[in-house]
């Protein structure tokens, strides 16, 4: 029972971390042309050499901010009530597991309006080839997630054994 406990802490841990660098990274999104490329974040633009902040953007950036930050701030919640059931101030698991499976909302519903969004929007130059795709900041956030509904099954597992 208490090495799932360190499980489940050292797995929020990592998910918070990618959570986190998933929010903050700038690379959700990467454009390609053959001789001239760049990236974005939710928060700013950059090319190979200089990163312009983001400063009117669309609602579905905006939703997907919001519900990235969220995911964050539920994780780190998640996360302590974690380390006081591992340090023995709690018993119940439902609470790690109901708060990761909040989180596992909040990021899914965020990185889905991004997906939905970057896959609708069309970018056309005439007469270039734009490569369009995900990169590194957007791909943690999908792993962030599935530590999170991972982490989940592990507090309701530990909860029904314990019962």
């Amino acid at each position: 029972m208490a090495i799932l406990n360190i499980v489940t802490c050292v797995l929020i841990c990592v998910g918070i971390g990618f959570a986190i660098l998933s929010t903050v990274g700038n690379y959700w999104l990467v454009l390609s042309l053959s001789f001239y490329s760049m990236h974005s974040g939710l928060w700013s633009v950059c090319n190979n050499n200089y990163c312009a902040d983001m400063t009117n953007v669309s609602d579905i950036i905006n939703v997907t901010r919001a519900f990235m930050i969220i995911g964050c701030v539920s994780y780190s919640v998640a996360f302590v009530s974690s380390f006081l059931i591992y340090a023995k101030k709690i018993k119940n698991h439902k609470i790690s597991g109901a708060l990761l499976c909040a989180t596992a909302i909040f990021l899914a519903i965020g990185l889905s309006t991004f997906t939905n969004e970057a896959n609708n929007s069309y970018i056309n130059i005439s007469g270039f080839n734009i490569a369009k795709s995900f990169s590194w900041s957007y791909i943690i956030g999908w792993c962030s997630f599935a530590i999170s509904v991972i982490s989940a099954v592990i507090c309701f597992a530990m909860k029904v054994e314990t019962e």
